[in-house]
């Protein structure tokens, strides 16, 4: 279920600040007023979210330069330090 962020109509709401979210399907209707206060309210745009994208596997050696420990597998929750 989506995420929606709804913003007071009249700014700040001593009990929601400057707005909230909320989780409903696409499907239902927006919300109209705040569940908590029921002053007035409308949904605010929704930012995109920005994830990074991997253009090469990382290797062994580069994860070691950027400063973490590689740990190889060799049983049963063994692990062994590269």
């Amino acid at each position: 279920m989506p995420v929606y962020r709804y913003t007071p109509c009249e700014l700040p709401c001593k009990l929601c600040g400057d707005g909230f979210e909320h989780r409903q399907t696409s499907s239902t209707a927006e919300l109209t007023a705040c569940p908590t206060c029921g002053q007035a309210v409308v949904r605010a745009e929704i930012n995109s979210i920005t994830t990074p994208k991997l253009s090469r596997p990382v290797s062994v050696s580069s994860a070691k330069q950027a400063g973490f420990t590689v740990l190889k597998r060799l049983g049963d929750g063994e692990y062994e330090r590269q």
